[in-house]
């Protein structure tokens, strides 16, 4: 698990220092001192500033040696440059902790300044939040260490998110829209420029309190990505789920990919690969923020995937059910059972199948709603309800609403509501729904997206997670540095890989002795570590049928090879089997800088060429995630036998996508693998890999 950060004394300190305080409360360094009054913190506060001897009630200090007392937490809030003079001070009392508000650091083009302040904090251990940051709040025991303007107002009511942004304006304008949602939220942290404590050590801190439900965090970038996926492993064990708003995933300013897998492991590709594997939910938006405040600020989870719609209106069901299919939750046609109890509350020309379209003509008997109600939520197949109210006004939508109200309360499974109502003629109902925390949405696709957090949640705990154990010494460092496809092959087949019969030959006698010997089809391959695209360079013959087409092609590729590169080292020519039959698939692996080896796999030819229909994973990875990923791909029905065709060995596939996993968990000086084409043979005669391709981290 990821190192822990004890943060007891940063969250709930006894005593708290400004630097810089101001008697202008309304500015940033005035607004610290404003907010813990406002908070009613009842710990000891102590300005200081040599300007004042008194601020607003309390004894004004001229530095931090004056205080008499060592503060647990010191605000910084002055210019740049004086924050390393008030750190010594800070390490001298044996503070703990400070905030820096102050920017100007790295963010202004200064490291000096920052590595500055770092190399002090290290001197004192003194563990720091920002710089450039716009601090944390604790709601649970009224501790604001903030200046931002989002607290202005009374005091706010805990709830059960905790929020912990890199960006302190982001992260403090998004969560004020989300309170005025009806979000409450427990913690809110950040962390500016992360010099020191990072998002993940508070998110590890976080979610050791039993009463946070949901885990938000803002991330522009990381660090150690064994780290934070230490924090989303132990957050799944205490059953809370992270949701992560990353940016800056596009494609920017990338190098030009070297083999095919490089090209394919963006870092966009990577970051929704490893969120998928480990069960991270992705936003993208304020929205999704609110969305998934309001969903999971209730207790209720869902057991599976299935949803019934309620609906006032039957073009609203349809949407709805059109959005959750997009989303991946299914809208199965209720029983025959739970059908018949629904008929006697709606008009002929409403539906009981899924959605029930109740029709606004439920209104009418005031068994209807709530009968239509109990009967899916009796049903065993549904796992969750959403329910789609229009118009309905009045004492009609009273009535609606204290029956949602009821019927929340009897039942385990989520309800969430879309009441599609303007603020004149609805605000008293949404207030009230809101009050008995049932979650509220006004558009039919934040409420299914919502819904498919809670499903795919339910999915991710149910998955048992495996501790998956590699063994063994790196080989790598017994081959040369610069590889050919002959000294990939030799690693391959070192790790039981299993890769086509080949001899490297020095001479057109020795390459027609290893023809014979291998039997003929043949294919002809130049190797050197100069020329790694062969075909390219056309320093391959294929499908050479007897001595004379040797002879003819041996000499050809030679001059080939050295015309396309006339410096390159001609190490040989590979003699190789031809592989009659099987369907080219591809197993690549890319050493990501954050999060270690990728492995990928897909089919070979146009299908990753024009298409990239590939699947990605982080390594190790068993043999059953293997197949979940060769499962995936648009492709697989040929893999499967599509129209009439053999099965191919996808047993042997999947096992061949693992053991690369693993090998690349070993192999540290790997920085891609391009194993391309691996032909797939029928079921039960396993694979043979036909070309590869290595490169090693270059040498420092």
């Amino acid at each position: 698990m990821s190192s822990y950060v004890d943060l007891g004394r940063l969250f709930r300190p006894k005593n708290i220092a400004i630097v810089g305080a101001s008697s202008n409360l309304d500015s940033i360094s005035g607004r610290p001192l404003k907010l813990l009054n406002r908070y009613n913190y009842k710990g000891g506060i102590f300005p200081v500033n040599p300007k004042y001897d008194s601020l607003h009630g309390f004894v004004c200090y001229p530095d931090v040696r004056s205080l008499p007392v060592s503060p647990d937490v010191v605000i910084i809030g002055v210019r740049a440059n004086l924050v390393p003079d008030i750190l010594e001070q800070c390490g001298e009392k044996n503070v703990p902790f400070v905030v820096i508000f102050s920017s100007g650091f790295a963010e202004a083009d200064d490291p000096y300044l920052q590595e500055k302040i770092v190399s002090i904090a290290k001197k004192w251990n003194i563990r720091i939040v920002g710089p450039n940051c716009q601090g944390l709040v604790n709601f649970v025991d009224g501790v604001p260490l903030s200046f931002s303007a989002s607290l202005d107002g009374e005091p706010l009511k805990p709830g059960n998110i905790a929020y912990v942004s890199q960006s302190g304006a982001f992260g403090f304008a998004s969560f004020a829209l989300s309170v005025d949602s009806g979000v409450n939220f427990r913690y809110v942290v950040t962390t500016g420029n992360q010099v020191d404590l990072d998002v993940v050590d508070f998110g590890r801190y976080i979610i050791e309190d039993k009463e946070v439900k949901l885990l938000i965090l803002y991330l522009e970038g990381l660090e150690d990505g064994s780290k934070f996926l230490d924090l989303v492993q132990r957050a799944k064990e205490r059953e809370i789920p992270v949701a992560v708003l990353k940016v800056g995933r596009s494609e920017v300013a990338k190098k030009a990919a070297k083999s095919h897998t490089a090209a394919l492991t963006g870092d966009k590709a990577v970051w929704d690969a490893v969120f998928k594997q480990y069960g991270v939910i992705s936003i993208s938006d304020v929205e999704d923020i609110i969305d998934l405040g309001t969903i999971f600020s209730s207790p209720k989870r869902a057991r599976g995937k299935n949803v019934a719609v309620l609906t006032t209106s039957g073009g609203a069901g349809i949407i709805m059910t059109d959005l959750l299919d997009d989303f991946g939750l299914e809208v199965p046609i209720l029983s025959p059972e739970i059908q018949e109890k629904i008929k006697p509350y709606i008009p002929p020309f409403g539906s009981c199948l899924n959605p029930v379209d109740m029709t606004a003509q439920v209104i009418n008997d005031p068994k209807g709603f709530p009968g239509c109600l109990d009967a899916v939520l009796e049903c065993p197949d549904i796992d969750m309800v959403t329910v789609i109210i229009s118009m309905i006004t009045g004492e009609s939508g009273r009535q609606m609403t204290e029956d949602l109200i009821a019927a929340n309360k009897h039942t385990i499974k989520p309800i969430n509501c879309s009441w599609l109502i303007d603020n004149k003629h609805g605000e008293a109902f949404l207030r009230q729904l809101k009050a008995e925390g049932i979650p509220l949405f006004q558009s039919l696709r934040r409420s299914a997206f919502a819904l498919s957090a809670l499903g795919k949640w339910n999915e991710v705990l149910s998955k048992p997670t495996t501790e998956i154990m590699v063994k063994g010494s790196p080989y790598l460092p017994n081959l040369p540095f610069m590889m050919t496809e002959y000294d990939s092959k030799r690693l391959l087949a070192y790790w039981g890989v299993p890769v086509t019969k080949e001899r490297l030959c020095l001479s057109l006698e020795e390459a027609l002795d290893a023809s014979e010997e291998i039997g003929y089809p043949v294919a002809l391959k130049v190797m050197s570590p100069q020329i790694l695209h062969k075909t390219e360079a056309g320093a391959v013959a294929l499908n050479l049928n007897g001595e004379e087409q040797i002879r003819n092609a041996y000499g050809r590729i030679l001059e080939n090879a050295r015309k396309h590169c006339p410096d390159a080292q001609i190490e040989g020519v590979l003699v190789q089997e031809m592989v009659s039959d099987g369907l080219e698939c591809m197993i690549g692996i890319k050493r990501d800088p954050i999060f270690g080896p990728i492995i990928v796999v897909g089919l070979g030819g146009i299908y990753v060429e024009v298409l990239k229909d590939v699947s990605m994973r982080r390594a190790p990875i068993d043999e059953n995630m293997a197949y979940e990923m060769i499962g995936e791909l648009k492709g697989y029905p040929l893999l499967a036998g599509a129209r009439g065709q053999k099965r191919k060995d996808v047993k042997a596939l999947a096992e061949v996508v693992s053991l690369v996993s693993k090998l690349a968990c070993i192999e540290n000086e790997l920085e891609e693998l391009d194993i391309n084409p691996i032909f797939v043979l029928d079921e039960g005669k396993g694979v043979l890999v036909a070309d590869a391709l290595v490169l090693r981290k270059t040498k420092e």
